[in-house]
């Protein structure tokens, strides 16, 4: 897969900004599919009651099911578009902290590795690594220490919804705690997404100035 006149540096740095182009592109199609289906709302739109005759039916209104059949697909593809944008964006996260992180510790990945199933990306089991010690002489080493603690934080929340999701079906009703998780992880994608931009920044600025900030502890 590697190309012996292409620089690690290359391949590395078009690896991450190729996760961050798709997951923008989801984040585009979920807000496209959002006002889709807002122009869809039968409480905003008023259809018109016009109806046709169908043999061995009483009648169709035409614009009542075009609406029905409407809001169905765009239902869906909001759904759809949900999932594949925050599993992206998460993986955008994770995937730019581990080239980050390669980077600072001396390493030279050629690529960023993500295992995938299923047309989606394999969630990372391991919290986004604390690189505040090693980002020390970046002026973005806050925001992104920040970022890292609200990824974190939703992807908890994420959890803690997906394992009462199967007994809030059983129970019939809703779990305040899964309602609080669902509340908290409800923008795990932007965070996310956000984190993955501020991390290919911090890349670009160990990678431009030539130079792997030091340790602290470090006293030479």
């Amino acid at each position: 897969m590697s190309n012996p006149t292409t620089a690690w540096f290359d391949t590395l740095t078009a690896s991450v900004q190729a996760l961050g182009a798709a997951s923008r592109e989801y984040r585009m199609a979920e807000r496209a599919a959002h006002n889709a289906l807002w122009n869809t709302d039968p409480t905003r739109l008023l259809p018109v009651n016009g109806a046709v005759s169908v043999p061995r039916r009483d009648s169709v209104r035409p614009h009542h099911d075009a609406l029905h059949q409407l809001r169905s697909l765009h239902t869906e593809m909001l759904q759809r578009t949900k999932t594949l944008y925050e599993n992206t964006a998460v993986a955008y996260a994770h995937g730019a902290a581990a080239a980050l992180h390669s980077v600072l510790l001396g390493e030279r990945p050629h690529y960023v590795e993500l295992r995938r199933r299923g047309g989606c990306y394999v969630r990372p089991t391991g919290a986004l690594p604390d690189l505040r010690p090693l980002l020390n002489e970046w002026a973005g080493n806050s925001r992104l220490a920040t970022l890292r603690e609200q990824v974190i934080e939703r992807e908890h929340a994420r959890a803690v919804v997906e394992d009462f999701e199967f007994f809030a079906d059983l129970a019939g009703c809703v779990i305040p705690e899964w309602s609080r998780a669902s509340e908290q992880a409800a923008d795990l994608a932007d965070r996310a997404h956000a984190y993955g931009e501020t991390a290919e920044s911090a890349l670009y600025f160990v990678l431009l100035t030539g130079r792997t900030p030091r340790d602290p502890e470090d006293g030479r």
